[in-house]
Parts: C-alpha cells; sequence; structure tokens
C-alpha cells in the first residue's frame, strides 16, 4: 500500500508531499482526526515514502537545503512498495523507523518508551534517509511520557522525524501541540462512503452500505469493519441490560470505552425522537421500533443532561477509573433517567 491508497483525506496528503517536494518536512508532525480515519495508514506510507529507494524521492533529498524541483509532480511523490526499505517498513523491522503506543492494563504509553524512542532518534539513520518514530494514538501518554516527549521535541536531532497520531489532540500538552505541526485528516461525506462501499468495496446490499456509512461517521476504516453492526447490536444489549441494573456489562477497557462512544449515538437517537417524533431523522434507522420503545417515558432534558455525563465518564477513562464502579455509576443514572421507558 502507498499514499495513493489512502481516501478522502487529498487536503492533508497534499500538505505531506508539498514538504517533500521543498525539502521542507517538519521534524514534528501531529495527525488528528477520528478513529478510523487513516491517520496511522497514512504515517506509516509517509515513512515509506520518504525512505524509498525507487519511488522518485531518493535523490531528492538534501539534508538542510531547501530545494523545490520541477521534475517530479505531486502524483509522483509516493512509495514504489517494493524495494526492501518499503518492504521492511510494512513488515515492521526497519532499523529506522519506529511505532509505539499504548501498552497493558493501564491503555497508557510509558515513559521507558518514551525515553527509548528518545535514545533511538539521537543517532542517525542506519539505513535511510530519515529516522521515523510514530507515536500511536498519543494522547495516551501518561505525565512522565508526556514530559520526556517534550524534552525530546525541544532538542531535536538532524534526519528525524517525529508524528504523532491522536484522535483527542485537545488531550495533548499544549506544550507538545504547540512544537508540531497540525495536519487535520477529516470524515468523508455519506455520499462518498456509499458510492465507496457499493463500487470499490463491493458491499452488495444499498441499505447495509448507508447503515454503514452513517454508523461510521464517514471514517472508511470503521465502515470496513466486518463486525461494526453486530457492535452496534451488542451496544444496545448492554444498554438496555444497564437500565434493568446488570452486574456485567463490559469485558475489558476497550469495551468499556467502546461502549460510551456508541452510548452517545443511542442516546443522540433517542433525543431526536423525543424532540421530533420522526423516525427518518434517525441513525439506527434499522432500530426505530426499538429507539420507539426505549423513548416513551423518557424527557429529553435527562436525555440530554445523560449524554454530557457520559461525555464526562469518558474523558475521566484515561485516568483510569475503576471498572466496576464505573458501571455501578453508569447503571444508576440510566435506570433514573431512562428508567421509565418500554425497553
Amino acid at each position: 500500500m502507498a499514499l495513493k491508497d489512502i481516501i478522502g483525506q487529498e487536503k492533508a496528503l497534499k500538505v505531506l508531499k508539498s514538504c517533500i517536494v521543498k525539502n521542507r518536512i517538519p521534524h514534528a508532525l501531529l495527525f488528528a482526526g477520528d478513529e478510523g480515519i487513516g491517520k496511522k495508514l497514512t504515517a506509516v506510507n509517509f515513512a515509506k515514502t520518504i525512505n524509498c529507494l525507487k519511488g522518485g524521492v531518493d535523490d531528492l533529498f538534501s539534508i538542510g537545503e531547501e530545494k523545490n524541483t520541477g521534475d517530479l509532480t505531486m502524483d509522483q511523490i509516493d512509495a514504489c512498495d517494493k524495494c526492501p526499505s518499503c518492504v521492511k517498513i510494512d513488515k515492521g523491522n526497519h532499523p529506522d523507523v519506529f511505532i509505539i503506543g499504548p501498552e497493558g492494563d493501564s491503555g497508557q504509553i510509558k515513559v521507558s518508551a518514551v525515553r527509548q524512542l528518545g535514545e533511538s532518534l539521537s543517532y542517525k539513520p542506519f539505513e535511510g534517509k530519515w529516522k521515523i518514530v510514530i507515536v500511536d494514538n498519543a494522547d495516551r501518554l501518561n505525565q512522565s511520557a508526556a514530559n520526556a516527549l517534550l524534552q525530546t521535541l525541544e532538542e531535536p536531532t538532524p534526519q528525524s522525524i517525529l508524528i504523532l497520531v491522536s484522535s483527542r489532540p485537545d488531550m495533548l500538552l499544549s506544550t507538545i501541540h504547540s512544537r508540531c505541526q497540525r495536519i487535520n485528516f477529516t470524515p468523508l461525506p455519506l455520499g462518498i462512503m456509499h458510492t465507496l462501499l457499493e463500487g470499490k468495496f463491493k458491499v452488495p446490499d444499498r441499505d447495509q452500505s448507508m447503515l454503514l456509512g452513517v454508523l461510521s461517521g464517514g471514517r472508511l476504516g470503521y465502515a470496513l469493519n466486518a463486525n461494526l453492526i453486530k457492535q452496534r447490536d451488542w451496544s444496545f444489549y448492554v444498554l438496555k441490560q444497564m437500565i434493568k441494573g446488570a452486574e456485567e456489562a463490559w469485558e475489558d477497557r476497550d469495551a468499556m470505552e467502546e461502549w460510551f462512544d456508541w452510548a452517545q449515538l443511542w442516546l443522540r437517537d433517542i433525543a431526536v425522537f423525543g424532540a421530533t417524533g420522526r423516525t427518518d431523522l434517525l441513525v439506527n434507522q434499522d432500530m426505530k421500533d426499538e429507539i420507539k420503545a426505549i423513548s416513551r417515558g423518557t424527557i429529553l432534558k435527562d436525555v440530554l443532561k445523560l449524554a454530557r455525563e457520559f461525555y464526562n465518564i469518558k474523558r475521566q477513562l484515561y485516568f483510569n477509573l475503576n471498572r466496576q464502579l464505573t458501571l455501578n455509576y453508569t447503571s444508576l443514572l440510566l435506570k433514573k433517567m431512562l428508567g421509565k421507558s418500554n425497553c
């Protein structure tokens, strides 16, 4: 896979390719946008492109010199996807390209990993033109790790690039944010999503392609997840069970975070139907009867208050909330706000 295979992020790719053509690549980049939108995929293929041996950019770089060449067009700036460098990066064993992310039960990026990458960046590239570190889910840096990363950003080494990938850039320290060039990744319009799902990705049923497009929020990576609709159905089942006072709901931290994202979608549909009585405005139109049932007896201001509470809980999850206490509190809120519904 190469940059040409990244769908729907033309603005972001144009910025990156322009940096390559001018040989003015920032030492720190922040790829910001929703989950499942292609940020990490772009980061990996950007690393492949600037270290590619045959993709047309190998002779372009002269470190430290600004160069704007007419010999290469934007379309030619890409990875060949076949040379030894591209293959190694794809396999995750290139000596100059590193990817770190959250680890362990805490779901955080630890200071030891950041210090290790800082040490790696202090050396010159071993094989490629550039040393590149991709920090996936950079908003999960714990305090010590964030401070260590800040030091790396303040003392950049030549021929090194740090790419932070985050769907919650507001959770990063402002001092980290200010030292990175931010590149935004945006969801695809629903019309383009439907066309891609039906045409390029051969989703056979139009209703299903429309549902996938809406559920994914224009995030192609999510829409192509084979379990997306099953996950949606699971989240509604858990919602109903928690209203009834379920003692168990989430298997682990990841499931808990995922459920709160889905819960906001359900509350959105409940509020919309409660305010308008219209099912054509629902995201989950295939479950309109279930939404009608759960909306009966609810008060709109309670649903909106519940949505705000869930948003606050989701933010607090990054500070390692106790799973059982979170379940008890969430169930209590649901029974109080939606307990009169006929679910």
